[in-house]
């Protein structure tokens, strides 16, 4: 199969929707208080509708009424939250069983919100809701339908790394920092890391990905430079070749300083001759 088409059928896999949390099985956190009974079951109901991604990721309703019922709070307030708390990054797209796009908010970060609600409030029946549906997360993230997803997911994006890397090694003609002729042996380099919270599309394009000579990617590590987020690719390039610049320079001036010791150390060694 030619790379192309694995690269697509790959990446329609990760997105795709696997199975809701409600099939999955977990264990549901014990029960504290029993006048809150009700309230549990709709934070199960919430946390059911979140969909596993082929990818391993979960991703949780965008409804403001079930972000409302796991963070015992009400549906105009979630509405707020879900505009002003909720970045884009920890949103994901995937792709429903009928083959609809949708959209839904990364279950870590709705762990996260529960876990800032709970610290904040201090109203008891919130405190229980949010405690509540933190640790059911904490439960459903740790459960073995969810680590044998991820774990899948986890080797359709290295074999998309590894077609990706491989395309670029065949196109590379220049060191993508400095300019300069490729050596025999290069690396790859990720212009975004690979990581639970980035965006599959994004680490497995190929723009992501840049070659490098050996001692450009060790430099660039070394200083912190290429894993510094606040910089663009162009600023982190503009800091490198400053660095690499001066490093000549003083290897320069160190080879001139060598030889004039050497020859004041002759010159000497001539008269006492």
């Amino acid at each position: 199969m030619k790379n192309k088409k694995r690269k697509e059928l790959i990446l329609t896999d990760l997105k795709k929707e696997k199975k809701e949390i409600k099939d999955c099985k977990y264990e549901k956190p014990q029960i504290n208080n029993l006048a809150y009974e009700e309230e549990y079951k709709k934070v199960d109901e919430a946390l059911g509708k979140s969909i596993l991604m082929g990818s391993g990721d979960i991703v949780f309703s965008p409804d403001p009424s079930d972000l409302a019922n796991v963070l015992g709070t009400n549906t105009k307030t979630a509405k707020n939250i879900i505009i002003t708390k909720i970045p884009d990054s920890s949103k994901k797209n995937y792709t429903d069983k009928e083959g609809n796009e949708k959209i839904g908010i990364c279950l870590p970060k709705i762990q996260e919100l529960t876990g800032e609600f709970q610290s904040a409030t201090k109203e008891i029946k919130m405190t229980e809701i949010c405690a509540y549906t933190n640790k059911s997360i904490a439960n459903i993230l740790d459960s073995s339908d969810v680590k044998n997803q991820r774990e899948l997911g986890r080797d359709n994006v290295k074999c998309l790394d590894n077609i990706n890397k491989e395309e670029v090694r065949k196109e590379a003609k220049s060191d993508a920092i400095t300019g300069r002729e490729l050596d025999k042996e290069f690396d790859i380099h990720h212009l975004t890391p690979q990581s639970t919270e980035t965006d599959i599309n994004i680490i497995t394009d190929k723009k992501n990905y840049i070659p490098v000579n050996k001692d450009t990617h060790s430099l660039g590590h070394s200083s912190k430079i290429l894993d510094d987020p606040d910089l663009t690719f162009e600023e982190k390039k503009e800091k490198l070749n400053t660095i690499i610049k001066e490093k000549k320079e003083w290897d320069f001036e160190s080879v001139e300083n060598y030889f004039l010791i050497f020859y004041r150390l002759f010159s000497i060694l001539s008269i006492l001759i």
